[in-house]
């Protein structure tokens, strides 16, 4: 991955602290309660902190919070070793001992391990995409926990002895085993303390018929440990733990067997995902679910997929979001850039996503230039509210509106050898650019000739000479009312990547037959009209 891309994918913790207005112990406290993602360059992750903006900075007291959160932490040996106890003891309340560990768990663990456990409410939605008959079927949960999948497959049919389940905690296998037998009376001895992973490469592993689990998702591994088992389990560059898991399961699965994980938004509708996206696609894929955020004090919403591994019929998909249900067939996905999840869309609205790429169109990955804004490195100590001497004019995304550039927020010194990152200084001299909001949930462009500078929080796009049509024409497209909703129904995202913005259809061709920009004139071009609620639909012929 480019340097850039890192740079958009992430931000400093010290930018964080600043954009928030808050200090980096703060975002440091934040960050232990879960609320922020770190990454292991010292910085925290795009998604999460657009998450935390959106929803939960302003709504709760989050200064006492992130105070408070200097405690949250645990001595995980002691604890294994008390519940260890405890599950050994005759009188055992499985369900009581199994949530009070999971309780027990601090933010600061499910953050470094990826656990969060799964309600029971969100498990039996998986069951309902199997046969009746499971009396003969296996069953297994990679990621078992204390054991809420795999209580819920005997409560669904499954035979204890048909049941297998690993993890890499051994409170939660001894917790799981001791919930079996209690309902069961069976010691199952297929419920064991391993990393699902590792014994996915070793000898020859069983297939099962069904693997359900929540992943872990974003488990703290190094880099060449993704890499490795990226390419082992022929995940591509999807090398996050849950994908891992996903691809690891589908090499575990039987010939016309079940999957079913639980994942993380981002799995859906993210570039790093695509290659696991496409795997699934591959396949024929039951159910796409919407489960909004199930989990106290994680902002990343949690979305499910149920598959089986048989190859894919083009037969409908059930697409459950919070609201409503429609059924989307698997070529309304394949035909999206990255193949991309996009299954709260209506059909009606897959249509038209579908029609505008079939409309001849230019791409600005083929045809553009990109890069970011300055990252100084530390907001609060280079930047100020007013002009000095040496120092220059920067712009902000909040001086930003469609086709407008406000008057500068910030000054910072002109040396620029002082910060993290600047692109290509002739960059921000070109005689004309575009500059876009990048944390934003609608696309905000600008045509700029005065070459200003800016943070980065603003980014720029330079069309390459022989683009047929001018940079101002070019904004039009970008920021009106067509491009928006495409964007949004694609990505689904609150924040402006390069490489989406690559991958949007520009229909140059609509200026060869018009002269200046009008959204009806432009939907009429592209066989569209807009509804009264803000969506698209297909032009019928003859109107």
């Amino acid at each position: 991955m480019a340097l850039d891309d890192l740079a958009v994918l992430s931000l400093t913790i010290i930018d964080a602290a600043d954009t928030l207005g808050v200090s980096t112990a703060s975002v440091r406290n934040w960050i232990k309660a879960g609320y922020l993602v770190s990454t292991d360059r010292g910085c925290i992750t795009r998604d999460s902190f657009d998450g935390f903006i959106e929803n939960i900075a302003g709504q709760e007291k989050l200064i006492a919070r992130a105070n408070k959160s200097q405690k949250d932490g645990h001595d995980h040996g002691a604890l294994s070793s008390r519940f260890r106890q405890l599950v050994k003891q005759e009188e055992f309340d499985s369900q009581r001992i199994g949530d009070e560990y999971q309780a027990s768990l601090s933010n600061t663990y499910r953050n470094q391990e990826g656990v969060y456990y799964t309600p029971d409410w969100i498990i039996e939605r998986y069951f309902a995409d199997l046969p009746a008959d499971r009396r003969a079927l296996t069953f297994c949960d990679p990621c078992c926990g204390s054991g809420n999948f795999i209580l819920a497959a005997l409560d669904q049919g499954f035979a204890p002895e048909n049941i297998f389940g690993f993890d890499v905690d051994p409170v939660a296998v001894a917790i799981t085993k001791r919930r079996i037998l209690e309902r069961t009376g069976f010691d199952s001895p297929n419920i064991q303390r391993a990393d699902f992973l590792k014994a996915s490469l070793q000898g020859k592993p069983p297939r099962f018929d069904v693997i359900f689990t929540n992943p872990p998702w974003g488990k703290k591994l190094s880099k060449a440990q993704k890499q490795s088992y990226a390419i082992q389990f022929a995940a591509g560059s999807s090398s996050d733990t849950c994908s891992l898991f996903f691809c690891a399961a589908l090499s575990r699965l039987q010939p016309g067997g079940y999957l079913g994980f639980l994942l993380p938004d981002a799995f859906f509708n993210v570039a790093a995902f695509a290659d696991a996206r496409g795997r699934a696609l591959a396949l024929d894929i039951k159910s796409l679910m919407d489960f909004g955020k199930p989990f106290p004090g994680l902002v990343t919403k949690a979305k499910g997929i149920v598959l089986q591994n048989q190859a894919n019929r083009n037969q409908p998909i059930v697409c459950e979001g919070l609201t409503e249900t429609a059924m989307r067939t698997p070529a309304s996905f394949q035909q999206n850039p990255k193949a991309i999840l996009n299954f709260s869309c209506s059909p009606q609205a897959a249509a038209v996503i579908a029609h505008l790429y079939e409309v001849e169109h230019l791409t600005l990955a083929d045809h553009g230039r990109f890069g970011l804004g300055i990252v100084t490195g530390n907001n609060k100590k280079y930047c100020v509210s007013s002009p000095r001497p040496g120092y220059l004019p920067v712009y902000k995304g909040a001086d930003l509106q469609p086709g407008l550039l406000r008057k500068p927020s910030a000054f910072i010194p002109a040396d620029f050898s002082l910060y993290h990152q600047v692109a290509p200084e002739e960059l921000y001299h070109a005689p004309e650019k575009l500059i876009y909001r990048f944390i934003s949930s609608r696309l905000v462009f600008h045509v700029d000739t005065s070459q200003s500078y800016f943070l980065n929080s603003v980014n720029m796009l330079i069309p390459e000479p022989e683009f047929p049509i001018t940079g101002q024409q070019l904004c039009q497209l970008l920021n009106s009312r067509v491009m928006n909703w495409l964007f949004q129904s694609i990505f689904e995202t609150h924040k402006v990547l390069r490489a989406d913005i690559g991958v949007l259809p520009i229909h140059t061709n609509y200026f060869e037959q018009h002269e200046e920009f009008d959204e009806a004139a432009y939907a009429n071009f592209l066989g569209i009209e807009e509804t009264t609620e803000g969506d698209y639909r297909l032009k019928v012929r003859g109107k």
